[in-house]
């Protein structure tokens, strides 16, 4: 945990200004597919500054962000300190600190891969949740040809607070061994440069000398089970939305 304090309070600013986390595909794609209203109350856990919770705040009664980095919750109280039906709290994605079924929509959004009780996120979305709520869940894949776990371990080099991604069979299982309804799921591919990838890392850092050097020890790998692309210097990720019903 202290791990992703310490990433997240240094690198807060540069994730507020971000444009794929601002106006990513999946943020686009969760919304249309959740599909909220003006009735509902709304949760989204690990909400950072706070994307996903102001866009909910445009179509929801009430919106609320939970992290559990203070500078993140700063910066998002300080942007939406104007909108009425917005508040942000600190707190534990696996312990959240609301009564049972007090949400109509629960959201996690690009925050699974730094929990490392993945199964308990899940459990307690479910017990903030009322009856015939949803649940949309969207991060990162583990590449399914990713034998070696390449994937994983390029991700950890550049993100101290990086636990894990899993696959979409393992979400799929976990989300339904929890009592949930899988209503519907989508995933998309995404080209990333290494630079745009690293960000907010710098590629002169030691965190950057060290993903590039496991690219090229790694280079036939990469190529094959990511698409890297040597002249655009340029491989695939795969991100998934789920939306799940109580």
């Amino acid at each position: 945990m202290q791990s992703s304090l310490n990433f997240f309070s240094r690198h807060a600013k540069e994730y507020s200004n971000s444009e794929s986390h601002i106006h990513g595909k999946d943020l686009d794609l969760l919304m249309s597919m959740l599909n909220p209203d003006k009735s509902v109350k709304a949760l989204d856990i690990g909400t950072g500054p706070g994307p996903v919770a102001f866009r909910m705040a445009d179509q929801v009664a009430l919106s609320v962000g939970l992290d559990i980095t203070e500078h993140m919750l700063d910066i998002a109280a300080k942007k939406g300190s104007d909108i009425h039906n917005i508040i942000f709290v600190n707190g534990d994605a696996t312990d959240l600190p609301f009564p049972a079924e007090s949400f109509d929509i629960v959201t996690c959004r690009r925050v699974a891969h730094h929990i490392k009780n993945k199964e308990k996120l899940v459990e307690e979305a479910w017990r903030v949740l009322k009856k015939g709520g949803k649940f949309g869940l969207t991060d990162l894949l583990k590449p399914l040809g990713d034998k070696l776990d390449v994937f994983n371990k390029l991700e950890k080099v550049r993100d101290s607070s990086y636990l894990g991604s899993e696959s979409l069979d393992y979400w799929l299982k976990t989300i339904k061994s929890n009592a949930f309804n899988v209503e519907d799921f989508k995933t998309f591919d995404i080209n990333e440069t290494f630079d745009s990838w690293l960000s907010p890392v710098r590629r002169n850092s030691q965190s950057g000398r060290k993903a590039r050097d496991l690219i090229k020890k790694n280079i036939t790998y990469f190529k094959e089970v990511f698409g890297y692309n040597a002249e655009l210097d340029s491989f695939n990720k795969t991100r998934f939305i789920i939306i799940a019903n109580k």
